[in-house]
């Protein structure tokens, strides 16, 4: 047999290029294949409709393609349809500079997983997600339900989410049932204690519109707070505050006869009063009383940014990224600071400063240690270490606030489980920033009496001359004590110095109580 003659085959290198610009003009391969088909050329509306079918991940990754598709994916058209297919009963978006984008994100990310402790599985659970809810802004477990707050200020009940299986596990209810609770909510608290047993009422930090008022012609919007049971959701208690008065965080500390409710105001003020929780569901009415907290009369100047709570303790972060804290029993003051110096009995709401070399934006406070998070996402644990808890690797308290090699997460832990809360706000600005060079190699930082190696830029040294320039120019005693108590609020220094100025600054405050306040003689 004759052999067959194979016909050679010559590759071509064909030119690979962007979908919506076509390959490069010239060349015998255009020549061959005609005029090229570009994205471009379909009308803007039939391509802002076909991409916006796509999952929202899709979408972020084919806008990552070229200049073309970036800005066909980005535009407020395609979230437009993403959030009415991903929510169907939201109509109406106008907040936020991309307000559909945000709200289509918000409701994609949103998602609550817990995974209980105990047992040999040790995987997430995610719970059922409200339809109505516009993202997941905070969330409260309680003994048998769940309480979320979503972005628009509605407050739903899961009711009996989680159960306890035969063997002592809490599992979550695939059927359970979401009821809307309140609406225009602002924030919310229950008893701060982790046992979720304890959590028997839930309070509610909301604005409501009020009736017309005899001689007017509109209504007013006031701030209230509802108290209702954990276990149905039936409101026990109310109570009204002036329209003057605006709030927008409550934390709860103490027992149940003395409950104390902390409210936080738009101006970094804090207002206590006291209720018994035993009598909140006898049917009556009662007056109480909206005292000015300690900490905003004693330092004025602070603004308080938010705070967190436990049985026996508060922390305040101010907007500086101060931390200030009362302490209100000797046996979790020994366990946070290591000793009973400072601590007074009889003044249980007396802020201590801590020390921290930089800003801090969260924190968290369990019964007798707290973490701490910087500017920089570095965490910070201070208090007791008997169970490993504060995470430095061995059992030893720490007296002061130690760095821990941890990342920062959004987490909330109880006693039955760990939850992770999701949704992710394109309006956030990113909240950690780099580490300066000079702190990353384990350099110390600076303090009040360092000398000019530990403060190569004169930072504090120009801080101090700052300050006292400004004290040296109040014209009055008191007025010097007052901005002596912010330079030692602001100023990085040790926990135990700012123990020992605040001692002082005290001991003189009461000894010139007597004094006049005229200007003293230039030889003070």
């Amino acid at each position: 047999m004759g052999e067959k003659s194979v016909p050679s085959l010559r590759r071509r290198r064909v030119k690979r290029s962007c979908p919506s610009c076509g390959p490069e003009p010239g060349g015998e391969e255009k020549k061959r294949r005609g005029k090229p088909t570009s994205v471009q050329l379909f009308p803007p509306e039939l391509v802002d409709h076909i991409i916006s079918f796509l999952p929202v991940r899709d979408v972020v990754s084919l806008g990552q393609t070229c200049h073309y598709l970036h800005e066909v994916c980005d535009s407020e058209g395609v979230w437009r349809r993403m959030c009415h297919r991903l929510s169907p009963r939201l109509r109406k978006q106008g907040s936020g500079v991309r307000p559909w984008k945000r709200a289509a994100i918000l409701n994609y990310t949103k998602g609550l997983y817990f995974q209980a402790f105990g047992g040999r599985h040790r995987c997430l659970s995610k719970t059922v997600a409200p339809v109505l809810a516009h993202g997941y802004r905070r969330f409260l477990p309680t003994k048998d339900h769940i309480f979320i707050l979503d972005y628009t200020g509605t407050l739903f009940f899961l009711k009996n989410a989680l159960v306890s299986s035969t063997l002592g596990q809490i599992q979550w209810k695939r059927a359970c049932r979401y009821v809307l609770l309140c609406r225009g909510a602002k924030d919310f608290a229950s008893d701060p204690r982790g046992d979720t047993v304890y959590r028997k009422y839930l309070y509610v930090l909301a604005t409501q519109e009020q009736p017309e008022v005899v001689g007017t012609t509109h209504s007013q919007s006031c701030d209230c707070v509802e108290v209702y049971l954990q276990s149905n959701g039936q409101r026990v208690f109310k109570m009204t505050f002036h329209h003057s008065m605006s709030f927008k965080q409550i934390v709860l500390v103490g027992q149940e006869t003395q409950r104390a409710l902390l409210l936080l105001t738009e101006e970094g003020k804090i207002y206590s009063l006291v209720v018994n929780e035993t009598q909140l569901d006898q049917p009556r009415s009662y007056t109480v009383q909206l005292a000015l907290r300690k900490v905003s009369r004693c330092l004025p100047h602070l603004r308080v940014a938010c705070m967190a709570s436990n049985q026996s303790s508060t922390l305040y972060i101010t907007d500086q990224g101060g931390v200030y804290f009362e302490v209100h029993t000797p046996g979790v003051y020994r366990d946070l600071f290591g000793t009973l110096q400072a601590f007074d009995p009889t003044d249980q709401q007396m802020p201590l400063a801590l020390s921290l070399p930089a800003k801090v934006l969260f924190c968290a406070l369990g019964y007798n240690h707290l973490g701490l998070v910087d500017e920089f996402g570095r965490i910070f644990m201070q208090g007791n270490n008997r169970y490993g808890q504060l995470g430095t690797g061995d059992k030893m308290d720490r007296g002061e606030p130690t760095q821990v090699p941890l990342c920062a997460c959004s987490l909330c832990s109880t006693r039955e489980c760990l939850y992770v809360l999701s949704s992710h706000d394109i309006e956030h600005h990113p909240a950690y920033r780099d580490l300066p060079a000079s702190r990353v190699a384990g350099t110390p930082e600076p303090s009040l009496g360092a000398g000019a190696a530990q403060d190569p830029g004169g930072a504090v040294a120009r801080a101090c001359e700052q300050y006292l320039s400004q004290i040296h120019s109040c014209p009055t005693l008191q007025d010097r004590m007052e901005k002596m108590k912010e330079a030692v609020g602001r100023m990085p220094l040790m926990a135990a110095q700012k123990d020992f100025f605040w001692e002082a600054l005290d001991m003189l405050q009461r000894a010139a109580g007597g004094v006049g306040q005229g200007p003293p003689a230039p030889d003070s």
